[in-house]
């Protein structure tokens, strides 16, 4: 009996194995691919990315622009992610000049600094914004 009780862990392993394996294969990834888009430490200026400390909440938008559109001034008092769709939009950055960006391309805004972002092209300019801030607190801030 006791070589039996020394083989359990072993068959016990064993098994799960055999279970990993199955449930891998009807479970698994199958014709995924993954590209990355942004890894950040800093937002497009250098800022370091700082998340507030609380009632934490993602919030994530779709925002089109016109061709000649734009925003209008604003700012942000939490970091956010924001990822073009479509299009191209120059960003004018209080103290920093115009930042320009197109399809396919992902940034960290500014956070805390007035901006204004324009839509050059001529067609719409589409992006998914993902906030990263408070319950509470505004995402957008403007004058």
């Amino acid at each position: 009996m006791k070589p039996l009780l020394a083989l359990a862990p072993l068959l016990l392993f064993a098994a799960e194995g055999l279970m990993a394996e199955d449930s891998a294969s009807t479970f698994g990834p199958e014709g995924l691919t993954i590209t990355p888009i942004l890894e950040a430490t800093e937002t497009i200026t250098g800022q370091p990315i700082h998340f507030p400390q609380g009632n934490n909440q993602l919030v994530a938008v779709l925002a089109e622009i016109e061709p000649g559109g734009q925003v209008g001034r604003h700012l942000h008092p939490v970091p956010l992610f924001v990822y073009m769709l479509e299009g191209q939009l120059s960003i004018e950055i209080e103290g920093h000049g115009i930042k320009t960006f197109d399809a396919g391309q992902g940034f960290a805004e500014v956070i805390n600094t007035w901006h204004n972002g324009r839509n050059p092209g001529d067609v719409p300019a589409r992006l998914l914004i993902v906030f990263s801030g408070q319950q509470g607190t505004p995402n957008l801030i403007r004058p």
